[in-house]
């Protein structure tokens, strides 16, 4: 028996589909609290048979084969900002565009990474102390590629980690091939699928606009300010890409066989409420609707008029709120409980919450359809549009403009949320559809992962577009050949009838001359 446990020991280590003991180096630019719990739970299974290196200005501390870097002093934290200056700056594309100001914002990044000391002292190395000192680099890449330079300079495969949908500029820069926008929404559109003319032509202006702006930001910076990274090699294109999607919250869509979607990893099983908010949720008999809006903005910073809305329709309604508010409130109504921080997962799951108010951000919607909760929607910036707007073509939401919001719309959105059953059953049927995959998040990431190291970066798995110029892309010369052989063969046909025509006339009359 005990030779019989050794064999199947020593064949499950010698199996040639499983690699262990991998030196990964990962880096997460960005100090966002959803970005880098959706990093954070791709590392948590990559630790589970290799050794990760993480570059972070959130660090949480070293495990066993986890290491950190703390990267805070270099790296930007975004933390409880000003709501209203969060919609002016990345509320629309007209705001982000022109001059695209993450284009700058993102050299800027990766200036800071590259002259931070552990990472310059790693580029500074020799080529022979470089070779082996990693076997992958994963970084959360944003829009640009200058994180690339990172696995070009350490001479080993890349992968992605994207924790929002895939934008039109940075599909084309990664995969060489781009989703077609009369029906796959821009990142930046503001709603779900577009299904009107209008909405097809606002998301094709939208394509059009934000791809020319992009090549035209990148240009000039590159231009007027060369840097290490702004070279042909450093754009090459990622191994793998892991993107925090799923079907339904990103409709069907083309993708790159080297583009695996997990949306939903970030999700654990549930821990025990604390006793206090437990108590508040079940001692609730009309059910608990839940008010959050994330980590980045704060709700203390909304206009007072805003606030004031929320609180008079809060007071109105039968059920209890659960408030994710920084301060303190004076004189609030006795259904309202504010905590600066709220566990967001467990609260969702409890059966007695009848109602998500949400800002739209990807984990929190997530989070919604997992447990099944309606949601009312408030989108503030960037992606939230898109993210509340599949959920309002999924069924199970509503939405809302932040700024404009009144008492009576409010209230009547949230008892049409609750006492309509279609809304809770619909949320009920896409968190079915949502949990129904063949397997969890976590074994995509860990087979792929090791997929990539076993294959030498699994470069076979790239579109071959990425090979082509733009305009073979586009099929431009081809269409130019076509073109100019018919315009040709148009002029010639020309040429022919109407040489035959005179010919034919000239002809005739000779005949007729003769003939009298």
């Amino acid at each position: 028996m005990k030779t019989l446990l050794l064999l199947v020991l020593l064949a499950v280590l010698l199996h040639p589909h499983s690699i262990s003991g991998a030196r990964i180096l990962a880096v997460e630019p960005y100090g966002s609290k959803s970005h880098w719990q959706y990093m954070r739970s791709i590392l948590d299974v990559l630790t589970t048979h290799h050794q990760v290196t993480v570059i972070t200005p959130l660090p949480i501390g070293d495990r066993e084969n986890y290491t950190e870097i703390d990267a805070s002093s270099v790296l930007p934290i975004y933390l409880e900002m000003n709501t209203i200056d969060l919609i002016e700056q990345f509320g629309s594309v007209i705001d982000l565009l022109p001059p695209m100001p993450e284009r700058s914002h993102e050299r800027d990044i990766c200036d800071a990474l590259y002259d931070f000391g552990p990472v310059a002292d790693l580029l500074r190395a020799d080529n022979d102390d470089k070779d082996g000192h990693y076997d992958l680099v994963l970084v959360e890449p944003f829009h640009s590629s200058c994180l690339s330079y990172l696995a070009y300079r350490l001479h080993v495969p890349e992968v992605y980690a994207i924790p929002f949908a895939i934008s039109s500029p940075t599909e084309i820069m990664f995969f060489g091939t781009e989703s077609n926008p009369s029906y796959v929404p821009n990142l930046m559109f503001n709603g779900g699928v577009p299904k009107t003319f209008e909405q097809r032509l606002t998301n094709l202006a939208l394509f059009v606009y934000v791809k020319f702006v992009t090549w035209l930001t990148d240009t000039r910076m590159i231009y007027r300010d060369p840097k290490r990274y702004d070279i042909p090699d450093v754009r090459h294109k990622p191994s793998m890409v892991f993107i925090n999607t799923h079907t339904i919250t990103e409709p069907p869509r083309p993708f790159p066989v080297n583009m695996i979607q997990i949306g939903g990893i970030h999700l654990k099983p549930p821990e025990i409420l604390p006793y206090d908010i437990l108590e508040f949720i079940e001692n609730s008999p009309h059910g608990i609707i839940y008010f959050t809006f994330g980590s980045v903005s704060s709700m203390s910073t909304l206009p007072k008029h805003i606030q004031r809305t929320f609180i008079d329709t809060f007071a109105q309604v039968p059920q209890r709120i659960l408030w994710k508010y920084e301060c303190e409130i004076n004189d609030l109504p006795k259904n309202i409980m504010t905590r600066k921080w709220f566990p967001q997962r467990e609260i969702l799951l409890h059966p007695n919450v009848k109602l998500f108010l949400s800002h739209g951000g990807i984990s929190g919607v997530y989070e919604a359809v997992d447990a099944g909760v309606p949601v009312l929607g408030f989108p503030l910036y960037y992606d939230q549009p898109r993210n509340v707007g599949n959920l309002v073509d999924a069924g199970m939401a509503l939405s809302m403009d932040l700024l404009t919001v009144n008492k009576i719309a409010f209230l009547e959105k949230i008892n049409k949320l609750i006492n309509d059953k279609k809304y809770f059953l619909r949320a009920k049927t896409v968190s079915k559809r949502f949990k129904d995959r063949p397997v969890p998040p976590s074994e995509m990431v860990n087979y792929w992962f090791e997929y990539v190291l076993r294959h030498n970066g699994a470069y076979h798995l790239n579109s071959k577009a990425l090979k082509l110029t733009w305009y073979q892309y586009l099929m431009l010369d081809i269409i130019t050949v076509v073109v100019t052989s018919l315009v040709i063969f148009a002029y010639l046909t020309y040429i022919f009838f109407r040489s035959f025509q005179n010919y034919t006339f000239k002809f005739c009359e000779l005949n007729k001359t003769h003939y009298h």
